[in-house]
Formats: C-alpha cells, structure tokens, sequence
C-alpha cells in the first residue's frame, strides 16, 4: 500500500504531553489499568491523510489563526464529494457547519421537542441518541432490530409503525451503529413513509457514511425520499471517515428553509455555536477534495481486519459470531454463548483478564447484552494482541 497503517503510534499522554489517546473510563468511572490495550472509542488508529495534514501545516504556517469568515469553499467540498461517492446531489445552501454530530443531535431534540415527547430509537442503538433523549427529559420509544441465524439485523416495521404513531421525532444511524448494517433503499423508504404518514421529524445520522465494505452501496435518506426532505435533518461528517475528531468539525444538511431558520436560530441565539473552527474547515476542505485515495486504501485494509477476526473467531471461539458489517469499522461480536447472557461477567473477563477496553454491548442498550464492540481502525498487529488477550481469558 502507499499508505501505512501498520505503524502504531504511541499516544499515551505521558509520551505526548497531551490527550492525544482514547482509553475511556469503564461502567464504574474507573480508568482501566496500565497495558491494556484499547480499541472502543471510534477513532481510528492511523495518521490522518497527508494532504490533510499538508493542508493543516500551510494554515499554521499563514500565521493567523483568529476569526476567519465562512466561505463557500467547505459547501463546494462537501457537494461535490456526496456527488462523486454516493451520487448525491447537496445545493451549498442545504449545508450548515457544526462542531460534531453528537452535539448536534441534542441541539435537534431541543430544537424540534418538547419536554414528555417520544423520540424513537432502533436497538442496539448508538448510545447517543438515548443519551440526548433521556438527558433532555423526552422518552425513549424502543424499536428492537431483529437478527436472524446469522446476525443480520432487520427492521421490525410493524414495531416500528405502532412506535413512531406515539414519537414526535425518529433518530436514524446509517450505516447502523453498532450493528454494522447499511439500510437499503427499501428500507430507508419503508421507515421514511412510516414518518410520513404520521408526519414525523426525521434526524438521520450518517456520519459513517463512507466506511464501507467492499461492493455495499450507501444510499443517503434525502436522496432516497427528496418528497421528505422538508421534514429530516442529516448529520455528516469527515470525522469518521479521515479520522478528524479532533477537528470538531462537521455538515447538518437541511433542506427546510424554515427549519434551517429555526435550528440557526437555537444554536445561534441560545447557545452561541454557530460554525466551525479554521483548522477543522481547512482539514475538511482537504479530505474532500484529496483524500478518495486514501480512504480507498483504508477501506481494503478494514476488510482485512475484519476478515481477520472472523477467521480467528470460527478457528478458536466457535460460540462467538461476528456480525457481518457493512459499514462502520466496528466489529459487532455475540459471546452470549460464552456467557449466557451475562454482561457484567463479560465485561469483567474483558476489562481484568483479558486487558483489552472495548464497548460493552449493553452500553447500546438491552439489546446488546453480551456482546462487544470493537473498534478495528488500527494497525493488524493491535487487533491480533486483542484477540489473543480475549482468547486466553476465555480458555483461563
């Protein structure tokens, strides 16, 4: 490959002087223990693209890092890399800047919710969507995937229609976080009439929308329903996809005058968080205009780390079954039959014997109760100690 992503780069802090690394805290607010190795927070493990970093440096090397003043470049960007990979036609004027999609989905609770309302939620759910639900005083209306022999989650629509007559709003994640799955157009269209029918808002996050298998295709909601898109907002993001976090810079499409107007004017009036910061456009603006080759060789070397792990599972740990992703780089894992269903037994013979910080499943809800969450944006190496460490702890 042209590019390296075998290399691990050490990002303790007591290395860099900074907190430049992603071992997380566990269920208790306890930091794991020294030598663990840690693959939960989706961030990638490898060095943002070159002309990324390029384009960061010729910033910094300007001298003048103060206020700086929107200019359609960042919108032209984003137009045009939607158009070129998913055949997605964005006008500039649909694209507001924001900091992350996290804050964003809050911003939108408040936003278009009262206080008592119901926001439907699809389980195993990106733990996000409950956490801007219940931390806003609305309620979680649960719509459980259901997943066949094989792992392979699908919508339960009969579900999900008697939920959404009782929401006020519906978050969708696609590609599905943590399952993995990239909804086809039926599906998106199926759940978009639904909302239609009830006349629902729609926040679809589709931050992972570039991290797909080989030969998956990703269809973005708008695209699929334009005759709704009055009605849905759409969080994107080269965060995920460039491994950009830091960056804090993100697209809310919407394509509602009014609506647009009104979610201005929260984050502008209320909160005062209009934009995004210099940097964070700069490296946008890079990645979208030069990075394709770059995620295209990314993308090869997460099919091998996923492929790795389904042959290490089916050699050593038969019981245990790897959800097949579509998208994402997170590895969804059943060990249920390891531990009959107990979480907390799971996450302790990960987090003490084993020494690896991953997401536990339950995190996502009761719906993921005995499994993990993997994040496998990192070098082979890493994701074979991990496996090896599950391995032993599980033979001890």
């Amino acid at each position: 490959m042209k590019y390296d992503f075998e290399t691990l780069i050490d990002r303790d802090p007591a290395v860099r002087g900074t907190g430049k690394y992603r071992i997380m805290k566990d269920s208790k607010g306890n930091k794991p223990p020294k030598g663990i190795v840690p693959l939960s927070v989706a961030d990638m493990e490898f060095r943002t693209a070159p002309c990324v970093i390029d384009a960061i440096k010729a910033e910094a090397d300007f001298g003048v890092l103060g206020y700086h003043r929107l200019t359609d470049s960042f919108r032209e960007a984003c137009c045009q890399w939607m158009k070129t990979r998913h055949d997605w036609e964005i006008q500039p004027d649909w694209i507001v800047p924001f900091e992350q999609v996290v804050p964003a989905l809050y911003c939108a609770v408040w936003t278009f919710t009262q206080p008592g309302d119901g926001i439907l939620i699809q389980t195993p759910d990106y733990h996000h969507f409950t956490g801007a639900t219940v931390n806003t005083g609305r309620k979680v209306l649960e719509n459980r995937l259901v997943a066949d022999e094989k792992g392979h989650y699908t919508v339960d629509f009969d579900d999900f229609r008697e939920k959404a007559k009782q929401a006020k709003l519906f978050f969708l994640c696609s590609p599905q976080n943590p399952t993995g799955r990239v909804w086809t157009e039926e599906e998106i269209r199926t759940v978009v009439d639904i909302c239609k029918k009830y006349d629902k808002w729609i926040i679809c996050d589709e931050i992972h929308c570039d991290l797909l298998r080989n030969g998956v295709v990703f269809h973005p909601m708008i695209k699929v329903a334009p005759d709704y898109a009055d009605r849905i907002a759409v969080c994107t993001a080269p965060s995920k996809t460039f491994n950009l976090a830091g960056m804090k810079t993100s697209n809310i499409v919407i394509h509602n005058e009014e609506l647009k107007k009104k979610w201005n004017d929260f984050i502008g009036s209320k909160l005062s968080m209009n934009g995004a910061g210099t940097l964070g456009l700069t490296a946008m603006v890079a990645a979208y205009r030069e990075g394709e080759e770059w995620l295209e060789q990314v993308k090869e070397y997460l099919d091998g780390n996923f492929a790795y792990i389904d042959s290490f599972l089916k050699e050593h740990l038969p019981k245990a079954h790897l959800v097949p992703a579509e998208g994402t780089y997170l590895a969804w894992i059943d060990f249920n039959a390891y531990v009959n269903g107990d979480e907390k037994k799971l996450e302790e013979l990960m987090q003490k014997k084993a020494k690896v910080a991953l997401d536990e499943g339950y995190i996502f809800g009761d719906a993921g109760k005995g499994f993990e969450r993997i994040n496998v944006a990192s070098p082979r190496s890493v994701i074979a100690e991990c496996m090896e460490r599950i391995l032993k702890a599980f033979e001890e």
